[in-house]
């Protein structure tokens, strides 16, 4: 033992002296002998602690305390260990495991000092709940305490505590908008910040401190006092219901006592003022707010409360609103200011401030309720109460709402006098009388003397009509009081008033007592307005009347019937302004002023101030949704914003309200033609009509002319859309409801215009002449007056030459456009319009710029007239068409001397001289572009007349000028392609096309340019090609639909119906063709001479076109004849031409179909004849023998047979190459049965190689010739060999593919169903092909899908008879096989229908789609 004391020592010496390595040493042995020693093991921690080896220091520490947990050195040692490192999470536990031994002992003050030590290291730490429990254990109650002999300062340790809690409340709360902040549904910021307070409240106990300090020295801590009741205050919110009568009391115990020392702070003087259930102001302690506003001066609430005691003083002027604005902008959520204001503003009548206070201080005593838990109850009803008021006075439609307000709040309070008034009120606003009066009637129950009783009562009564009880029961109200209120009096003067006779008229009724209210109140503008009413219908004084009203609609705007009526003097004297302000102020005043809205509504329109008006009128709407004249203001204001849609609703909703109003439905109609919607326009002028007739009233002339007009407008439109048969009738429409008008009334210039308009629409669709009503102008015309040349200086019959004829009705067959009456026709509508106009310009006066717009009208007139002449070659003389034109243009100059700068009328003059005098016509039209640079019309005018002039670069400027201004312009173009053409350049065709199309076909020489050119280049292209243009047909469409559109308008060109003959027969309608050359011919014999230049030659021509034709659809007779007539007009003499010998061919052709063999015979060996002659018909000889050959083989003898069989083998021996030879003799073996001929010539055709045969037969005819040759043999394997074969050479041509499956369909009877097979495969696979075909026609894909859906009927045709032969066959197999043959027929009406639309001309197309369907409808 003696050892381990020395060591133990010598260890202490070691530590003393700092040797720390010694010391471990020295420790080590002790440890060796014993190695709990307490001792070495606290030495051995010190060592290791400053020698820097923190692991054996910790150890040796730890198992110095776990040999004696109760002593302390080594705790000690192990803190100071921690503290040394700081290791502050280690050095906590350390210190608390150490106050626990310190505790155990009777000395504290070891315990104290960790304590402090371990609540600064909770704060350092932020472990401010372990804090502040720790600093609990300062005060009384704990065990530290108790064992303490110097106890510590309570006060101070509460204060301490205090400053602690106060921060961990402040740490919560940020601490939990931080995590709160990013979770879903957290809420507003503002939300999330008074869930988080509420809820640190709830949990806080800095109150329970705050408590402490104050019992403990109530005098030297009040300023803890504040914070003390702001604290109640605040958790009185946070804790649940339950709790929240607990601390308000204490919140205003505190508070109380506060007040009784004078405290400093303002929080105690608004907490007994807020805690107070007060109905009026006067509620509130008195005393204690003198007390506060006078402590408290700048407070929000202390100006309220001086504000509220100014206005109990009558002072309410604006200093003292100020205040009050002062006092509610510092203090929004106290319902002091507000239980003042609404108050003020119900008493002053101002109900809209009233109701927003009433409403605003409402829900912020419903919020103080739910976070104090205070009643508020009264409160809470007064503000109900004057919310209810308001409500109904500002509407008392809205008297439901109010009512709902008064029964909650009889509910709680049955004896509650204001809210059995207010009910009676609601009750009589919804003019449920009878339980008005009851209410009224319990009124006077709880107040016998209650006058307001008494007088709704007798008012009510005066309501339901009742005027003697009315008076009986007022007159009671008045006399029960010395001082009678005004309104009663002004009651029972207009009860007076209104019971009529002697009470009306006797100044000692009505009239006294009105005048006795306007002098208990000058301010009762019900008095004031009856009186108005006294003076305006009994005394008839005006001017007093008006000043009554004057003085009723300024106390009162709202005064309605003041208004209505003031306003009326207002306008009848010319003062529109102050009218419309008496409007504007009335509608201010109350929004449900209907009568205020629409007058200024119509104010507004009459002003030009649309959108006002708009405004207006939709105010109006939202009060009264029936008011039909709002709806048609609305829409009339609309309309001037060209909101055309907008007002075509509202007018739809005003013919909901009014069905059978002729001005709404009018005006319906207007605003349909102002959309360019005419139909529906035209539909509701007839509307019009009907519930107008016989009234004679404007809407009724009205729509005669807007159905005149919306019919011109839809013509026109029709027009530019192509529709010229529907243009031509609703021109006559027009002219028809025109004439109407004019009938009722012959004054009206605008009808007289429009009459002109109409019948020159016809001279674009003269084709359509024969729906012009023409009995319809004859009536105009006998409407106009005989002197209406005379009055504008024209001689008397300058223009009846025309009208005589139609009065005559020798117009004859209009139907047909292609005649000379059709000419005679649009002279008789051109002069009609030209009288028209000019009996427009006599009404109005032949002055100004109206007269400059007739006069353009009528010189337009006579420039088509001189047109119309011009064009009438045969019947017109040589001075009428210059004279017509000499008219146009004395017209023309008259326009510009009354508008010299009109730039149309100029134009228009440019045209005029065209022909006639170029010089004035390039002045016209540069005139016309210095006064409107911007229209490209005169450009292009002028650029047409430098091409007429052969001045080309000069045209081609001048298009070029009118394309940059507007590109869009379609004559411009049509200009420049005219100039390309002339230059032979290949763009033409191009321009031609794309003015064509831009201009929707309406430019006649656009039209039949694009025609001509596309026509001319595809037979020159033709010309160039062996092989057929595939593209050449569809190339046409277009161009052929232009040249149509070209006739319709310009229906006697003969050069177009040739053109558009020929175009026809490329689309192979012969038939249409044909018909096309016999009107050409029909217009050359109605209209030109036979001694005119060039005469001779294009009829023959026409006649050998129309030959052709016919002799295509089989007309050989008039074949026969087209062709005589065309070798008569070219001349027995003519020398040989192809032209000659193409008659010839042609002719005998048609002789040999009508079996005129001989004849036929003549003509073949005529133009056998010419081709020896005409060069470059070599190559036609070989096809005329054959032709020859074929009518001697048709004249029977068996000479002429031996003829045509030597011809055709020397045509062969010539022309070894010649296939048609080839295939002559062929036939001519067979139909002999001469077996050896017909095989020699099948044999030279086998002698051909695939290539030779590709290029002397394009479409393979020597294979189906073979075929033919092999069935012909009764050898059908072979026939279809043949055909397999080339199929198999050339498996991309489609027409083979077709080839093989039309000839197998035809030899079904030889093999049956799988024939059909086959013959559906090979038409499957033609259709696949022709897509891919260089020479691909419509007429061609048309046949294809035809042959195929042929193919395919017939396949299931077999099919299901052979399924028909089956024996006892299942229902479910015969249902499978149904279904599949309903495919394939649906197949089958599918591909026939694709037919149809390839080439709707194809009539084997329309027969497969028929029988298809047919099959399918089975």
């Amino acid at each position: 033992m003696s050892t381990v004391k020395v060591n133990l020592k010598n260890a202490r010496e070691a530590i003393g002296n700092k040797n720390y390595d010694d010391a471990v040493k020295w420790c080590q042995k002790v440890l060796d002998w014993e190695s709990n020693n307490y001792n070495a093991l606290v030495f051995l921690g010190v060592a290791y602690q400053n020698v820097g080896d923190a692991v054996k220091g910790e150890e040796s520490f730890k198992k110095a305390i776990q040999s004696n947990p109760e002593l302390p050195l080594a705790r000690q040692g192990l803190i100071n260990f921690y503290e040394k490192l700081e290791r502050w999470n280690d050095l906590i536990p350390a210190l608390e495991e150490m106050l626990q031994t310190h505790l155990a002992t009777p000395d504290g003050r070891k315990a104290q000092e960790i304590t402090e030590q371990l609540i600064k290291l909770y704060t350092q730490q932020d472990q401010v709940d372990k804090a502040i429990e720790k600093m609990q254990t300062l005060l009384p109650g704990s065990k530290l305490y108790e064992i303490l002999e110097d106890k510590p300062n309570q006060i101070e340790t509460l204060r301490k505590l205090v400053v602690v809690q106060e921060q961990a409340d402040s740490d919560y709360t940020e601490r939990e908008l931080k995590l709160r902040r990013g979770r879903i549904n957290s809420g507003t910021a503002a939300q999330l910040q008074v869930a988080v307070r509420n809820d640190m409240y709830s949990r806080s106990e800095v109150g329970t401190t705050y408590e402490l300090i104050i019992s403990l020295d109530p005098e030297n801590n009040k300023d803890l006092e504040s914070k003390l009741l702001e604290f109640y205050l605040n958790k009185m919110i946070a804790v649940t219901s339950d709790k929240k009568s607990a601390v308000r009391e204490k919140a205003l115990k505190l508070a109380s006592s506060m007040v009784d020392y004078d405290s400093d702070s303002y929080v105690p003087y608004e907490t007994l003022l807020r805690f107070v259930d007060a109905s009026s102001p006067s509620n509130y302690d008195a005393d204690l707010q003198d007390r506060f506003s006078t402590k408290f001066p700048e407070r929000g609430l202390s100006k309220l409360i001086q504000g509220q005691q100014y206005i109990e003083a009558g002072d309410v002027s604006e200093e003292v609103m100020e205040i009050m604005e002062e006092g509610f902008g510092a203090e929004p959520a106290f319902p002091y200011g507000y239980l003042v204001l609404c108050w003020m503003s119900h008493a002053n009548g101002d109900f809209e401030v009233g109701l927003e206070h009433a409403a605003g201080g409402r829900d912020i005593v419903k919020k103080e309720i739910l976070d104090t838990g205070f009643p508020f109850t009264r409160m809470l009803h007064s503000f109900e109460l004057c919310l209810a008021n308001c409500q109904l006075k500002l509407d008392p439609k809205a008297a439901s709402y109010s009512l709902e307000l008064y029964l909650g709040i009889l509910k709680a309070d049955d004896k509650n006098i204001e809210a059995h008034q207010g009910v009676g009120f609601a009750y009589s606003a919804q003019e449920k009388y009878d339980a008005a009066a009851h209410s009224f009637e319990r009124v006077l129950q709880l107040d016998p003397d209650n006058i307001v009783a008494k007088s709704e009562i007798g008012w009510i009564h005066y309501l339901q009509g009742q005027y003697e009880e009315a008076e009986a029961k007022l007159r009671e109200a008045v006399q029960t009081t010395e001082s009678p209120r005004a309104v009663d009096m002004y009651r029972l003067g207009r009860i007076y008033y209104d019971m009529g006779d002697d009470y009306r008229e006797n100044p000692e009724y009505s009239y006294a007592q009105l005048i006795a209210a306007v002098k208990l109140d000058q301010s009762c503008a019900g008095a004031f307005c009856y009186l108005g009413h006294y003076y305006r219908e009994v005394i008839k004084d005006g001017p007093r009347a008006k000043k009554c009203y004057e003085r009723a609609f300024s106390l009162d705007p709202r005064e309605g019937e003041a208004g209505l009526h003031l306003s009326d003097y207002l306008l009848d004297g010319g003062d529109t302004e102050y009218a419309v302000d008496v409007f504007r102020k009335a509608t201010a005043a109350d929004r449900k002023a209907n009568w205020a809205w629409k007058r200024l509504g119509f104010s507004e329109l009459t002003g030009s101030n649309y959108l006002d008006a708009i405004g207006s009128f939709q105010k109006l709407l939202r009060n009264d949704v029936k008011d039909p004249e709002a709806w048609l203001g609305l829409a009339e204001a609309y309309q001037h914003e060209g909101r055309h849609m907008a007002s075509l609703k509202a007018l739809k909703r005003a013919q909901e309200l009014l069905p059978n109003s002729p001005v709404v439905t009018y005006q319906i109609a207007d605003v349909y033609q102002n959309l360019t919607m005419y139909p529906e326009a035209i539909e509701y002028y007839q509307t019009t009509l009907d519930l107008s007739e016989g009234t004679k009233e404007a809407e009724y002339m009205l729509s005669f002319m807007g159905i005149a007009q919306s019919n011109l407008k839809l013509a026109r439109e029709y027009f530019d859309l192509g529709y010229y048969g529907r243009t031509a009738e609703c021109s006559g429409n027009a002219l028809m409801f025109a004439s109407q008008l004019l009938a009722e009334d012959g004054q009206i210039r605008a009808a007289w215009k429009l009459v002109g308009d109409a019948c020159l629409v016809y001279r674009s669709v003269p084709r359509y002449l024969h729906l012009c009503p023409l009995a319809v102008l004859c009536s105009i015309d006998s409407l106009l007056p005989a002197d209406t040349n005379q009055s504008l200086h024209f001689p008397e019959k300058f223009d009846h030459g025309a009208i005589e004829t139609m009065r005559s009705g020798g117009f004859g067959d209009l139907y047909n456009a292609t005649t000379e009456t059709s000419s005679q026709a649009l002279e008789a509508l051109y002069t009609v319009a030209g009288m028209a106009y000019k009996r427009a310009n006599v009404l109005s006066g032949n002055q100004g710029i109206m007269a400059a717009n007739y006069w353009y009208d009528i010189g337009l007139t006579y420039y088509y007239r001189h047109e119309n002449a011009t064009r009438k070659k045969r019947t017109a003389n040589s001075g009428e068409a210059s004279q017509w034109l000499g008219a146009a243009l004395h017209c023309l100059k008259a326009s510009l001397q009354f508008e010299e700068e009109n730039a149309t009328v100029w134009n228009a003059l440019g045209v005029a001289s065209f022909a006639s005098n170029p010089k004035i016509s390039q002045h016209g039209f540069i005139k016309s572009i210095e006064y409107d640079s911007k229209n490209p019309a005169p450009w292009s005018n002028l650029g047409y007349l430098y091409l007429l002039n052969s001045e080309l670069d000069l045209a081609l400027n001048a298009f070029t000028m009118a394309q940059t201004l507007d590109p869009a312009f379609a004559q411009a173009w049509t200009g420049q392609a005219w100039v390309a053409n002339q230059w032979a350049s290949s763009e033409s065709t191009a321009l031609f096309a794309h003015a064509c199309e831009s201009s929707s076909a309406s430019i006649l020489e656009a039209n039949y340019g694009f025609a001509s050119n596309t026509f001319t280049d595809m037979l020159a292209n033709s010309n160039k090609s062996s092989s057929k243009d595939s593209g050449s047909t569809s190339l046409l469409v277009t161009p052929a639909f232009a040249l149509t559109k070209y006739l319709e308008q310009r229906p006697r060109d003969t050069t177009a119906w040739n053109l558009l003959g020929l175009i026809r027969e490329r689309f192979a309608q012969q038939a249409e063709a044909a018909e096309c050359f016999l009107t050409a011919i029909k217009i050359m014999d109605e209209e030109e001479n036979e001694a005119s230049e060039g005469y001779q030659r294009r009829k023959m021509v026409l006649h050998h076109n129309l030959g052709r034709s016919l002799l295509s659809i089989q007309d050989y007779a008039g074949a026969i004849q087209a062709y005589e007539i065309s070798l008569e007009l070219e001349g027995v003499d003519a020398p040989a031409s192809v032209f000659r010998t193409c008659k010839h061919l042609g002719a005998g052709l048609a002789l040999y179909y009508a079996g005129e063999l001989e004849r036929s015979l003549q003509m073949f060996e005529v133009a056998l004849a010419e081709t020896e002659q005409v060069e470059g018909l070599e190559k036609s000889r070989d096809d005329v023998i054959v032709l020859l050959s074929q009518v001697l083989w048709a004249l029977g003898g068996d000479e002429q047979r031996a003829v045509a069989k030597d011809e055709l083998l020397r045509c062969i021996s010539q022309s070894p190459n010649h296939l048609p030879a080839i295939f002559g003799l062929s036939a001519m073996g067979l139909v002999q049965n001469d077996e050896t001929l017909a095989t020699a010539a099948v044999k030279e055709v086998l002698k051909f190689s695939r290539q030779d045969l590709a290029e002397l037969d394009p479409e393979l005819k020597s294979d189906k010739l073979v075929s033919q040759y092999y069935s012909l043999l009764s050898e059908p394997k072979q026939a279809i060999s043949v055909l397999s074969r080339s199929v198999h050479q050339a498996p991309s041509e489609a027409l083979l593919w077709k080839r093989l499956s039309e000839h197998i369909s035809s030899t079904v009877g030889t093999t049956g169903a799988a024939t059909y097979a086959a013959s559906v495969a090979n038409a499957r696979a033609a259709v696949a092909l022709l897509p891919q075909q260089d020479t691909l026609q419509a007429i061609d894909l048309s046949q294809g899908y035809a042959q195929l859906a042929g193919t395919i009927l017939l396949a299931d045709g077999e099919r299901q008879r052979q399924v028909s032969g089956w024996k006892n066959p299942k229902k479910d197999k015969i249902d499978e096989e149904n279904r599949k043959s309903q495919a394939k027929v649906r197949e089958a009406v599918s591909m026939a229908q694709r037919a149809v639309l390839a080439a709707p001309w194809n009539r084997e197309a329309w027969q497969v789609v028929g029988f298809s369907v047919q099959k399918l409808e089975l």
